[in-house]
Formats: C-alpha cells, structure tokens, sequence
C-alpha cells in the first residue's frame, strides 16, 4: 500500500492509518561497522491529532532517555514481570498468596496495556469469587490485600524500569480500595491470660503451648510463620537479655541485626528452662518447625476450655493484650512502641490507646463537675434548682 508523506516531518499516512517514526537516542551498526541512528516506527491509527500528540510526547521521553522503559512496558507481560518479582523480588507474602489470581487476570497481557479500568474489573471479580473454604463470601480486607500486593508488584516494576506510571491511582479517595471499618481492638484481661496459661499447662496440649503463649504475651510477638513460630535459638543473646529477629512483618534482611526485643528475668529463665531439640525454639516432637495451623488450633482449643468465644478471639489477640496491659499498668507510649516495633508512635495510640474504651472511660469521668450533681435533665448546685429545658 502507498505510503504517503504528510506535512508534519516523521509521520505518514498508509491507507487509512497514519504511522509516526522516531529515534530513540541510540546507535546500531551496519554491516560494515557503519554507526547510524536507531529509527523506529508506530502505527498510531486514523487520527492524525493522536499521531501529532504521540509525537510530541515520545520526543520529549526520548529527550528524558526514558525509551527503553517504554520499549519493555510495550513487550514485557505481565507473567514475565512476577518471574522477574520472583527472582528479584522481596517475597511479600500478601502478594506471593495472591499470584495465581494475578496470574488468571493479567497473565499474557502487556504491561502498557493494563488500565484503571482494569484494576477495577479485578477488584469486583476477587470480590464475587467465593473463598474455596466453604463458599464464604470474600471480605473487604481480603480484596484491600490483593489490591495492595498488585500495587507493590507494579512499583516493583517502576523501580526496575519496566513500567513508565503505575496506573494504581495517587489519591486514597479514588474508590478502588474499600473502607474498611476498623471496631474496638480486642484483648485478654489479665486474669483470662492467666487462666490460658494454666489451661496450657494440661498434658492435653502439646509441650511448646504454655512455653509459645507466654514468650508471645511477654515479647509482643506476632504468632505467625515470620515471628514466634520462626524463632531459632541463635536469635537469642541471653547475655544481652535481648531477642533479635531478622525476619518480621516489616522486616525481610536476614542479614541485618534485625528488630531487638529486650527479655524480661521470666522470660530469660523461661527460655533457658527449655530442650534444645532443633534449631527452632518451638518445635514438633520430630524437630520440625511448627506451622501456624499447629499454633492456631492449639490455642482456639485451650479458648473454648476456659469460657473464651474461639470464634470471636484468636492468638492475635496476645500480641494486643501486651500492647493493652502494659497502657494499662502505665507504662509509657513510646516503650511501649519499642516492645511491640510499630515504626511510629501513632500506630501504638491509634489501635491499642484509642481502642481501649475503659482508659477512654477514665479520662472521660474528669469532666464530672466537683460542685454539683447530674439529675435528669437538670444540674443541681448549692442548693439552686435549673429548670428542665
């Protein structure tokens, strides 16, 4: 088909389409060793305004060096950018749980090609999809999860100069997340965790559970697979009375000194009493680590024998009760930061201060007035009566 000039210098028209060429800055080599510019070309389509503004945009990016990022956005797929998050990556879990459904979605698509438009479609489909377990509905928190590990996977490609933009949007007000509603922070009472721990202590229950639920109350551990179920003996320096671990929720170096927990004289006698049988603190009778469903079932059995609803508490809670008891006997936020590794103060206010209604409570009763008191609708004060309104 005739390829027809235009007036406007780099682009043609070729039937009923109009195709752009450009440079991309860069030098090939002819055979005879000739160095000439590397010319390329792109059909844009039947609007010659979209070819006038392609034009101008990729000759402002080619100015900027930025063609090669958006010559592997156009040929880079989406499979092949979690090969390489695989490789290079640093393994969030929240994203690595969620790769088949990445996979089912944006498999063999180019990364040019994914939209916003998309994001939403993923959303809604993760939401319609009934959980394996059961058929149970898939909560809000779930979809926020999947949408937060697709997030990172395409920052992840931004940093690696696979993608120009993410079309994730900027601000938090754009729809695309749902709000989750965040209730009161549940915790144990003192006297539950202690009748938790004498229940642990029944030969019903395996030798790791008194021992695991104690050192999680004490340290404010996360009973997950990246904390207390993965603690190994050489993270604990008995003579620096501290416990150091290199792999956490926030914390992915192994070979760092990682986040330190200080131990207390109990915890240190504790953990000194215990056999040494495996590389892992708590262990399976076989030396194996323990899982997190060894753990869970475990711990919502020992619930259901004190009188705790196992269906609306859960080991989590622990990490909350060490947060809640320490504010309750006073010690003070920022210590109590350090124990628990928020990285900032307001985590700790928020979900284990702002949660707690009975401190909450407290703070309210200064307001009652020293010189009367409430009836009704009236406030009786030396001896003069207001009417009701």
């Amino acid at each position: 088909m005739k390829r027809e000039k235009t007036k406007h210098k780099g682009i043609y028209k070729v039937g009923d389409d109009y195709y752009v060429t450009f440079y991309d800055g860069t030098m090939k080599q002819s055979k005879a060793g000739v160095p000439y510019p590397a010319k390329h070309e792109k059909r844009i389509g039947p609007r010659l305004a979209a070819a006038l503004k392609f034009k101008t945009d990729m000759e402002g990016k080619v100015g900027r060096g930025m063609y090669s990022t958006i010559h592997r956005q156009e040929t880079t797929t989406f499979n092949e950018l979690l090969d390489l998050y695989d490789k290079e990556g640093d393994g969030k879990s929240y994203i690595l749980q969620f790769r088949d459904t990445y996979r089912d979605c944006f498999g063999t698509r180019k990364l040019s090609l994914i939209t916003r438009k998309d994001l939403f479609a993923f959303r809604d489909k993760v939401k319609n999809t009934p959980r394996q377990r059961g058929g149970a509905e898939v909560t809000d928190a779930t979809v926020n999860r999947a949408l937060a590990g697709l997030r990172r996977l395409f920052h992840f490609a931004l940093s690696r100069e696979y993608l120009e933009s993410s079309p994730f949007p900027d601000w938090p007000k754009s729809g695309l997340f749902y709000s989750e509603k965040k209730g009161k922070k549940r915790y144990f009472k003192e006297a539950q965790i202690e009748e938790i721990l004498d229940e642990a202590r029944k030969p019903i229950y395996p030798l790791w559970a008194r021992p695991a639920i104690l050192t999680a109350y004490y340290t404010g551990m996360r009973t997950g697979e990246s904390e207390l179920l993965a603690l190994k003996w050489k993270w604990i320096d008995f003579h620096e009375g501290v416990i150091r671990l290199t792999r956490t929720k926030t914390l992915k170096d192994e070979n760092s000194r990682g986040q330190e927990i200080v131990m207390q004289k109990e915890l240190v006698d504790l953990l000194k009493s215990l056999p040494v049988t495996s590389e892992w603190v708590f262990c399976q009778p076989d030396g194996e680590r323990l899982r997190q469903w060894h753990f869970y079932n475990c711990f919502q059995k020992i619930l259901g024998a004190v009188g705790i609803d196992p269906e609306e508490y859960s080991s989590k809670e622990i990490r909350h009760t060490t947060g809640t008891l320490m504010h309750k006997k006073g010690v003070p936020v920022t210590a109590i930061k350090d124990q628990l590794r928020h990285r900032t103060s307001k985590t700790t206010e928020d979900f284990y201060i702002g949660a707690d209604h009975d401190y909450q409570r407290q703070m309210a009763e200064r307001l009652e007035l020293n010189s009367g008191k409430i009836v009704g609708r009236g406030v009786i004060s030396t001896g003069e009566t207001f009417p009701n309104a």
